[in-house]
């Protein structure tokens, strides 16, 4: 909501946030909406439909003027965006542009908007307040008018960010962390152009969204299975749904390509085939369940016989053994921990029976989950 007292740098403000071409939508700059001001009535509520299909409602309350929006009433459609387009005179090179645009603001349904703006008249004490809608006519302007200076990214900075884009793709699939922040940081300098993207914490979240699935691909190029990816990138978009500023969607963001680089790093080091690979990163994520080797040869894609022996020539352990040696060092780590019980542990990494995940860790260890405990000075 924008609240507008006659200070002008509160309409410039306003056409900076919001116009996206003085020329295809001249309502809001700050000179016409100014204008507009000058002639509308006080008791009535304004709903303006511009020609780029977002609307904007405006009324009066004490001596302020309130503009709630823009917001949007339909979901997008590239076809009918194509032909408002086409109707305004411009040309295909504005629609990827446009469409940015358009996404950038929510869909909020008419009734609900000029309730909205009926009750907040209300608690301001305006009185009765009528709804008047306003249809904004655009005029034919021809395609010659559509120039970087509308989009403020021409086609050098669109072909830059693909560029930056493919190169951190490549350095996340080469497990190169420090290349793959550095072209990442190019990336965000890259976008300052555009101007809808903005320093929010919506936009920054909107950014971060789209270079998880960059990350995703070039680690998928590395190597790393899809099991794995998944998990990694499904733990850290919960984690940003927490967040309340910029500075800590950077920080998760950048802390998720590392995390990405050194799983494809230590792939390429442990110079596995993709089938045990996958077998590997399936009884990670699954270590708590019950699982069979049938189950986890299905999950690597391979047969069943033909895994056991590849896992067992490249791990130099069979799949049984390395799924214990895997679930006996989740519970050493545990064990470090006094505020989990033996029985509790047991259960976490996969075993109902505490006696049997006893005998199951003493082969491994060489010492019971209890000695265990008592030797690393924990009570």
């Amino acid at each position: 909501m924008t609240v507008y007292d006659e200070t002008t740098d509160i309409l410039n403000q306003f056409e900076s946030d919001y116009c996206f071409s003085p020329q295809l939508q001249q309502i809001y700059t700050a000179k016409e909406l100014e204008k507009l001001l000058l002639h509308i009535n006080d008791c009535q509520i304004y709903r303006l439909n511009e020609p780029l299909d977002t609307c904007l409602i405006i009324f009066k309350a004490g001596s302020h003027w309130l503009l709630l929006g823009p917001y949007i009433e339909k979901s997008w459609s590239e076809h009918s965006a194509r032909v408002l387009l086409a109707k305004m005179g411009t040309s295909e090179a504005l629609l990827s542009s446009y469409k940015m645009y358009y996404f950038r603001f929510p869909i909020v349904q008419r009734d609900f908007a000029l309730k909205t703006a009926l009750l907040i008249a209300e608690h301001m004490g305006c009185g009765r307040m009528t709804v008047k809608d306003v249809q904004i006519k655009s005029e034919c302007i021809g395609s010659y008018l559509i120039s970087p200076e509308y989009t403020n990214a021409d086609a050098d900075e669109v072909n830059r960010r693909y560029q930056l884009e493919d190169r951190f793709v490549a350095a996340v699939r080469q497990g190169d962390v420090q290349k793959a922040i550095e072209s990442w940081k190019a990336m965000g300098k890259a976008c300052t152009g555009i101007y809808f993207m903005t320093d929010s914490i919506h936009d920054q979240l909107a950014g971060a969204a789209s270079g998880r699935t960059l990350i995703r691909l070039g680690a998928k190029q590395g190597g790393i299975s899809p099991i794995l990816i998944d998990s990694i990138s499904q733990e850290y978009a919960q984690r940003m749904k927490q967040v309340t500023s910029k500075q800590e969607v950077a920080r998760l963001f950048l802390e998720m390509t590392a995390r990405m680089c050194d799983e494809v790093s230590k792939q390429q080091r442990s110079n596995r085939s993709p089938a045990v690979q996958k077998a590997v990163d399936y009884i990670l994520v699954n270590m708590s369940k019950s699982m069979t080797v049938a189950e986890i040869a299905r999950a690597a894609g391979i047969d069943r016989h033909q895994l056991s022996k590849d896992f067992y020539r490249e791990t130099g352990r069979t799949v049984k053994q390395y799924l214990t040696m895997q679930r006996c060092e989740v519970a050493a780590d545990l064990l470090l921990d006094s505020r989990a019980s033996i029985q509790e542990i047991a259960a976490y990494v996969g075993y109902e029976d505490t006696n049997y995940f006893s005998k199951v860790f003493k082969a491994d260890k060489g010492v019971s989950p209890q000695m265990y405990r008592a030797s690393q000075g924990v009570r």
